[in-house]
């Protein structure tokens, strides 16, 4: 995990943020781990969408069916 800190310049206040040591800092994780929330949330509504129209799908076939056994009973 990198660290960021600020170097203190000749005239006693703070230079620029620079990064130490490899991998992400606390900030660069917080954002990367926001990035996948929002896309495995997005594969949520779609797998929903998904489910919804497949049983609006089997409602409508259960429909067709109960409809031709009506028509042969007559």
């Amino acid at each position: 995990m990198a660290i960021v800190r600020r170097k203190r310049l000749p005239d006693g206040s703070f230079g620029e943020p620079e990064k130490i040591g490899g991998g992400l800092t606390t900030d660069e994780m917080v954002a990367a781990l926001g990035i996948q929330l929002a896309q495995e949330k997005l594969n949520n509504i779609q797998k929903d969408a998904s489910i919804n129209t497949l049983g609006a799908e089997v409602a409508s076939l259960k429909l067709q069916i109960l409809q031709m056994k009506g028509s042969e009973s007559r």
